[in-house]
């Protein structure tokens, strides 16, 4: 997987609500990244993106409080559901889905990205 080489400023990361801390931990050393984990396509979005996503996507306002980061390039994209207890890391349809769509995988970013090369 290509990670981009900066880190996103810190005052567009201070932009994003509800940022988990590993995902901003992730972005404060590569802003996004794109490239293959497993046989899955993986697109992690700059943190400019998240919030211009987190904005615009029909998704997140039927689902309030998901925070969507990155796509498979088609029609899923990932995110993180903060009012989950555990799972908070997950997919969704990019269509406009509710949280009954949201398919909590992990509990980190870095176990969703294992999940993804493990097949899942």
């Amino acid at each position: 997987m290509q990670l981009a080489p900066e880190g996103a400023a810190k005052e567009t990361l201070d932009a994003i609500s509800a940022l988990p801390p590993d995902l901003r931990a992730f972005l404060e050393q590569h802003d996004g990244g794109r490239g293959k984990v497993g046989n899955r396509p993986l697109i992690l979005w700059s943190a400019e993106e998240i919030a211009r996503e987190a904005q615009s996507q029909e998704v997140s306002l039927a689902t309030p409080g998901l925070l969507l980061f990155g796509t498979d390039g088609g029609a899923e994209a990932y995110g993180y559901l903060a009012r989950l207890r555990q799972h908070r890391y997950g997919r969704i349809p990019l269509i406009a889905a509710g949280m009954h769509e949201f398919e909590a995988i992990a509990d980190s970013l870095e176990q969703l990205i294992q999940a993804l090369a493990d097949g899942r």
